[in-house]
């Protein structure tokens, strides 16, 4: 329950401290704490191949360009190819859906 304080001063106003307590609060930071100790980041290496398939795909299609737009449009693929990839993979085992 929240504990109403108010302090007496003639010259001030009252003043009204509230405290409250969440329920769970302190077990959902327990969790926290542990979940955090045993938690490993493990994406290095899928972070590593994506940017390996970037530059491979930058080169590949500035390559085919052949003004200023054709460069923009190649950074652009460059960055969505696994996109292109996924989708080309899935079209060939289903075709195409509308």
């Amino acid at each position: 329950m929240p504990k109403a304080t108010k302090t007496k001063s003639s010259k001030e106003s009252p003043k009204l401290d509230i405290s409250a307590k969440f329920s769970g609060a302190e077990d959902f930071e327990q969790w926290c704490k542990e979940h955090k100790k045993h938690s490993k980041s493990s994406s290095g290496a899928g972070g590593a191949l994506y940017f390996v398939g970037f530059i491979g795909a930058l080169i590949y299609w500035s390559q085919a360009a052949t003004n200023f737009g054709g460069y923009l449009t190649g950074l652009l693929k460059a960055l969505v190819w696994p996109a292109y990839v996924v989708y080309k993979l899935l079209e060939s085992f289903y075709g195409v859906v509308l």
